[in-house]
C-alpha cells in the first residue's frame, strides 16, 4: 500500500512541477521585426558609413584596412630555408624590441614565442637566426 502512495505522490509532484513552472517558450513573448516596407531607410535615415566620419588616424586605420594593409594585424613573414649567425631572417619593427613567433614545424601546432631585440641576431629553438632591422614608423 505504501508503494502505491509513493508513485502516486511523485506522479502527483511532478505533474504540478510541470503546469507551474514557464517552459522557455513561454516566458519569451516572440519578437517581430520590421519588415522592409515599414523600415524605410528614405524615410528613417540611413546608417552612415564610419569611413565618412572617421578623422585623424581612424580614417587612416580605416583606408589602411580597406587597403589589405592593416597595421595593426600581425603580419607573417616567412623565414628562408637556411639561415646562419651572418646571413639571419631580417624583422622590420620601429621599436628596439618585439615579440617573435616561429612555427618551427610546417605540421606543428605549438607556437615558440621569444622576444627579440635590436643588436645582435637570436636564435629559435628550431635553428633558424632572426634579427631586427630599423623601419620608419609610417611604414609599419
Amino acid at each position: 500500500m505504501s508503494m502505491k502512495l509513493f508513485v502516486a505522490r511523485s506522479v502527483l509532484t511532478n505533474l504540478a512541477k510541470s503546469l507551474s513552472a514557464p517552459t522557455a517558450t513561454m516566458a519569451q513573448p516572440k519578437r517581430f521585426y520590421a519588415s522592409e516596407a515599414e523600415a524605410d531607410p528614405e524615410e528613417y535615415g540611413y546608417h552612415p558609413d564610419p569611413l565618412e566620419h572617421a578623422r585623424g588616424l581612424d580614417k587612416k586605420m580605416f583606408l589602411a584596412r580597406l587597403a589589405g594593409d592593416d597595421r595593426y594585424e600581425p603580419k607573417v613573414y616567412y623565414r628562408s630555408p637556411e639561415t646562419t649567425r651572418e646571413s639571419p631572417n631580417l624583422l622590420p619593427s620601429p621599436t628596439d624590441n618585439r615579440m617573435l613567433a616561429c612555427l618551427c614545424e610546417p605540421d606543428s601546432g605549438h607556437i615558440v614565442f621569444s622576444a627579440i631585440r635590436k643588436g645582435a641576431p637570436k636564435r629559435c629553438e628550431c635553428g633558424h637566426w632572426f634579427k631586427l632591422v630599423d623601419v620608419e614608423e609610417e611604414w609599419f
